[in-house]
């Protein structure tokens, strides 16, 4: 099973009994459907960025939360399909981590990566010319 990353933006207006029915709604779908959370982690209220405008709402703050769970992908569309229809989130996004073993480009790698296939394609290009 791949891992998660659900954040989510909830409104700063909700009390703490409605954002841990919120964050526990969200768990129970994951773990209904035979999915592992692995963590947890509440952010409290913060000040976000920019504002953040839906139709007759401004919000210039926001509770922050974040879980890891290890599901299959049809889970993910089951989550998010809750927080869309749920009236206290504001934003959220889902992302699928790399596997442990699988390192991060670094900008070197990829300036390496892009003077390869550079060189390669010119390489080519001069090895036709001088056969020519």
């Amino acid at each position: 099973m791949p891992l998660y990353e659900l954040f989510c933006l909830a409104k700063s207006r909700l009390t703490p009994v409605e954002l841990k029915r919120l964050m526990a709604g969200a768990g129970k779908v994951i773990l209904d459907k035979g999915g592992i959370i692995t963590d947890v982690k509440s952010f409290g209220e913060q000040r976000l960025a920019y504002v953040i405008r839906r139709p007759g709402e401004r919000h210039a703050t926001a509770s922050m939360w974040q879980m890891t769970f290890a599901s299959g992908s049809d889970v993910v569309s089951e989550v998010e399909h809750g927080l869309r229809l749920d009236e206290g989130v504001i934003r959220w996004a889902v992302l699928k981590r790399r596997k442990d073993g699988e390192a991060l480009p670094t900008s070197y790698k990829i300036a390496r990566l892009a003077e390869e296939a550079g060189t390669s394609s010119s390489v080519t290009s001069n090895e036709t010319a001088e056969s020519s």
